[in-house]
């Protein structure tokens, strides 16, 4: 089995957006219902406490996409700087030594997903890793 560098790092992309844009249209709704709240509110401080609340759920959708940038620009800038831009630049043992090393630093790196890394329910990381691998084809060098 060969692994992908070029594989881990698009799915790795595209779980990090789908985690983010999960988390906007979650804030989104929420943010929906505070704005529902307030169109009715009559109570001038209630009313600033709606919009701070609403303030505070954009600040977060703010962080979560910061964050899942920071961190797909750690994974390509790794790959990118430690085994170059081939597609199959880096080994198996070289992916899970970056994964190793990002984990160590995502209190850093991007401090709203460290549950990536240290929640042991979650695989995306894992899953990701796993289907990065595929067989050559018969006479292809591995």
């Amino acid at each position: 089995m060969v692994f992908s560098t070029d594989r881990f790092i698009t799915e790795i992309g595209k779980q990090l957006n789908q985690i983010a844009d999960d988390f906007i249209n979650d804030m989104a709704d929420d943010a929906h219902i505070v704005a529902r709240r307030l169109t009715g509110e009559l109570d001038n401080e209630k009313a600033l406490a709606h919009m701070n609340e609403i303030g505070t759920l954009a600040e977060m959708c703010t962080n979560m996409k910061h964050d899942c940038n920071a961190l797909f620009k750690a994974f390509e800038g790794m790959f990118r700087r430690e085994h170059g831009s081939g597609k199959h630049a880096a080994t198996g043992l070289d992916a899970m030594k970056i994964i190793t090393e990002i984990s160590r630093d995502i209190h850093t790196v991007a401090p709203h997903l460290d549950w990536l890394f240290e929640d042991e329910e979650c695989n995306i990381i894992q899953n990701t890793y796993n289907s990065s691998f595929f067989a050559p084809a018969e006479g292809q060098p591995v």
